[in-house]
């Protein structure tokens, strides 16, 4: 994004990426389509698609803008479609995920009604396919248009607390336009996390709310990239930049994390990511996390036979 165009106020940007998601863009289109918030743009980013979602995009016309490129992962994808947004704010939908009617407005009272707040997520429904591999749409109660109550620990100045965890879901988010500006893009190095690192840079410039409703269902799709192990820790990754960069102090908040608090949360993710390629990776990837733990708290006993038997596979095969 530039930065340079004018913003057209109370305009909603929608950001969707699809990347072989012919079997449920639509039903993501049309969650924004049936939105009660008058004023949206919807953009979607064709992102290499091998399968029909081009086709099923270009029937809905001129209702939605579609950008179409060759396929070059999720932050490309994100960044093309911030780089065509025309209005005062921008949110982002998961091609196989699906909103709630009202969800807009409420967030967009919200930012209206607290000009400190950048960021506005909302709380999520699972959605997985029933026993017959369909999914069907639970019912989950429209949002409020406003006056919606906060979820208290999970808004405000949320660096340290994002450090921690990433509390947001991107598919459930709104926040102004000028903020993207302010912080750029999605990291393109980031295959996965781009959307974690997104939200510590937002929670540096600007209050970030959770608004206690459900605003979207997350749909769970079997082999999605979110649910596979990948050679980089990328979840690590953004959390060691976001210490390089900003460490430990949350200024606007008041706070700062306790060193050993920080040590935790990395040795917690070192110890996930060796036990998902040990049961369904790389266990020369997994020896090696569970030995880096290891070297500086060799008390954890009861990471030794995973440890072993990840050092045994990386020997033996």
């Amino acid at each position: 994004m530039t930065g340079a165009e004018p913003r057209q106020p109370g305009l909603v940007s929608v950001v969707i990426p699809a990347y072989n998601a012919a079997a449920y863009v639509a039903q993501a289109v049309d969650s924004v389509l049936a939105q009660d918030y008058p004023q949206v743009e919807v953009i979607v980013v064709n992102d290499g698609s091998r399968d029909d979602t081009l086709d099923v995009l270009r029937g809905y016309g001129d209702r939605i803008r579609v950008i179409d490129q060759a396929n070059a992962g999720p932050p490309r994808a994100r960044n093309a479609g911030l780089a065509a947004v025309r209005g005062e704010f921008v949110a982002f939908l998961d091609a196989d995920d699906v909103w709630l009617p009202t969800k807009l407005s409420a967030q967009v009272a919200h930012l209206r009604a607290h000009a400190d707040v950048g960021t506005v997520f909302t709380r999520w429904h699972v959605w997985p396919a029933d026993a017959d591999g369909v999914f069907r749409l639970p019912a989950v109660s429209p949002v409020p248009f406003e006056g919606a109550p906060l979820v208290a620990e999970h808004s405000g100045w949320m660096y340290s607390r994002l450090l921690l965890e990433c509390h947001l879901l991107t598919t459930t988010v709104l926040l102004r336009t000028s903020l993207v500006d302010a912080i750029g893009g999605f990291d393109v190095d980031l295959f996965n996390g781009d959307d974690y690192d997104f939200w510590l840079r937002a929670s540096r410039e600007a209050r970030i709310d959770q608004l206690d409703v459900v605003g979207a269902w997350y749909r769970v799709v079997p082999g999605s990239v979110s649910r596979k192990p990948r050679p980089v820790n990328f979840e690590r990754v953004v959390i060691e930049k976001a210490l390089s960069r900003w460490g430990l102090a949350d200024d606007k908040a008041g706070t700062v994390m306790d060193a050993r608090v920080a040590r935790d949360r990395i040795d917690r993710l070192a110890v996930q990511f060796a036990y998902e390629h040990l049961a369904l990776g790389d266990p020369a990837l997994a020896w090696g996390s569970y030995a880096e733990v290891l070297r500086h708290r060799p008390w954890r006993v009861k990471l030794w036979p995973a440890a072993t038997q990840a050092l045994a596979k990386r020997v033996f095969g």
